[in-house]
């Protein structure tokens, strides 16, 4: 007997809900984070982009020559976390990132933050990120675009972000928030 055409499954994985961070504290700052953005929403498997506005926010640790531009984006995505983390570098070394041991200047920094409901600890890649309730300038951005976002242990971005554990000035300074389904 045959399987009617219309219980077969034609499509591909489900979309997940992913996070993203960006950063950049080189150069033109904020083309490098509008520019990753853009190649990021524009990727077959990102079916939906929004972006933060822009916020400039003071390095965490030793190394850095000048102050971050940040922005977070939430995607709907089918690209599996390691195709996502591929995308990311890949545009780290289109924009001349050098990815040294420990801290130091970036042209353009992309982070996987959240990725559905995956789990991964690996060398490579930790989902969710392993300092995400650290991080003021993720927290905030992400907060902005959507208050309500659930984050691990049960709380939104937006306590995330007004928690004690998270530090560091994050500042706005531009309201360049997008929405859309493939184009910022």
């Amino acid at each position: 007997m045959s399987q009617s055409s219309s219980n077969v499954r034609r499509d591909g994985p489900a979309a997940v809900k992913a996070v993203i961070s960006l950063g950049s504290n080189m150069g033109e700052r904020e083309r490098y984070v509008l520019s990753a953005a853009a190649r990021i929403s524009s990727t077959a498997g990102v079916s939906s982009a929004r972006l933060s506005p822009l916020y400039e926010t003071e390095p965490r640790g030793e190394g850095y020559s000048r102050p971050f531009v940040n922005a977070v984006m939430i995607l709907e995505t089918t690209l599996a976390p390691r195709a996502l983390l591929a995308l990311g570098q890949g545009i780290e070394r289109e924009t001349g990132r050098v990815r040294a041991e420990g801290t130091g200047d970036r042209t353009v920094d992309i982070d996987i933050i959240l990725h559905g409901e995956h789990r991964i600890d690996e060398t490579d890649l930790k989902i969710p990120h392993p300092r995400l309730m650290e991080r003021h300038f993720v927290l905030v951005p992400l907060a902005d675009l959507d208050p309500g976002f659930p984050l691990p242990g049960g709380i939104t971005a937006a306590e995330a972000a007004r928690s004690k554990d998270a530090s560091g000035r994050v500042e706005k300074i531009s309201s360049r928030s997008r929405t859309g389904r493939k184009s910022l």
